[in-house]
């Protein structure tokens, strides 16, 4: 198989799983404005609330977080600073964003192994109004750690698109006439 068909399988996979990510994360932001709402109206309408509806939003949030960290490594979206790097020379550029890639990843390496410690620690205890395992809020964390691992090692090899190869130039240019003309 050429290599050019590796990595467009690959490429494919990892586009499924943002896919897949995207639906989940989509669904528990709905179910979580729903639970909330509900709340709200039945706290403030009948002067009633369910035990359950705090622990849920709070898993439903979390989940929602962490699945959203991970499509924002997928995405290049994630938190950098796009001026400091436009002045470096374009040369330097591609190397400073694999920088940021292996420390992205080793972030997710970090989530990945702490947070399946995590996981570990407290599946055994349960949540005082729905009785579900604890380990149930800590679960994201490894979930979402291996999918930037993942998704940050592909960018880091460019099998992904990162910032260095999706820098708009036009955008930039404009950028910096933009501050010369303000000094």
């Amino acid at each position: 198989m050429s290599e050019k068909k590796k990595k467009g399988k690959i490429k494919s996979v990892l586009d499924l799983s943002e896919e897949l990510i995207s639906y989940l994360a989509m669904i528990f932001l709905v179910v979580m404005i729903i639970i909330v709402s509900t709340t709200v109206l039945t706290r403030y309408t009948i002067n009633f609330t369910f035990r359950w509806t705090d622990e849920v939003a709070l898993m439903m949030m979390i989940w929602f977080g962490f699945l959203g960290m991970a499509l924002g490594v997928k995405q290049s979206v994630h938190l950098s600073i796009e001026y400091f790097m436009s002045l470096f020379p374009d040369k330097y550029q591609g190397y400073i964003y694999r920088v940021e890639n292996f420390l992205v990843g080793l972030f997710g390496w970090y989530l990945l192994r702490f947070g399946w410690q995590l996981f570990s620690r407290f599946k055994t205890t349960v949540l005082p109004a729905t009785q579900w395992s604890r380990g149930l809020l800590f679960i994201p964390l490894p979930v979402a750690g291996f999918f930037i691992l993942v998704y940050s090692i592909f960018q880091f090899f460019g099998i992904l698109e990162n910032k260095s190869s999706i820098v708009d130039e036009a955008a930039l240019e404009e950028d910096n006439e933009i501050l010369e003309e303000g000094n």
